[in-house]
């Protein structure tokens, strides 16, 4: 019984802190004006979505020499735009149910991940290091070519807490080659 009322209320809790954080569905959205968190040479890449501005940033999590934690070689919190700009780490059911990874390290390749979020398994993300510059960054298939990642934009139009609708999916990031931007749009 304890158990239930305990489920019942981290439940609820989470429906009173999406709704707490939900925007006018009405409101034209557009990714290009919301805040930009700021980049460091941790920074992976960050989610945005349609509900409010806050971000999901996932930075590679190194030691002071650089030698990447091979438990939890990313770490993911949040910034919280749309109250007081503070910073929190994903809840549990954050992590377990939307926003999480679950990594998988590259047979025989040290230093190399897959990443997939627990949301969704179709897009595959590639952790490795840059051979040049000898950073760390994410790498996924942006129109068919393996691009660096640096942003993702969720569009949201109504929904559940649980089933919410995504309309479309955009990614953002450049062609490693070229360092041109790149972008996709997909419906999952």
């Amino acid at each position: 019984m304890k158990r239930v009322v305990l489920i019942l209320l981290v439940m609820l809790h989470c429906l009173l802190v999406v709704a707490g954080e939900r925007r006018n569905e009405a409101d034209p959205v557009s990714p290009d004006t919301y805040p930009v968190p700021p980049i460091n040479e941790k920074t992976l890449f960050y989610i945005q979505r349609s509900k409010n501005t806050n971000a999901i940033v996932y930075e590679v999590n190194t030691d002071d020499n650089g030698n990447l934690n091979p438990v939890e070689p990313v770490r993911v919190f949040w910034i919280r735009y749309s109250s007081d700009s503070t910073t929190e780490g994903l809840t549990y059911i954050q992590k377990r149910y939307a926003y999480g990874l679950d990594v998988i390290p590259v047979k025989d390749h040290k230093d190399q991940f897959v990443l997939n979020f627990v949301s969704y398994t179709r897009k595959k993300i590639y952790l490795f290091r840059d051979s040049p510059s000898g950073r760390f960054h994410a790498y996924t298939s942006i129109n068919g070519k393996l691009s660096q990642l640096d942003r993702i934009f969720i569009r949201i139009n109504g929904g559940t807490f649980w089933f919410p609708n995504i309309v479309d999916i955009e990614l953002n990031g450049k062609d490693p080659a070229t360092r041109t931007l790149v972008r996709e749009h997909f419906k999952p």
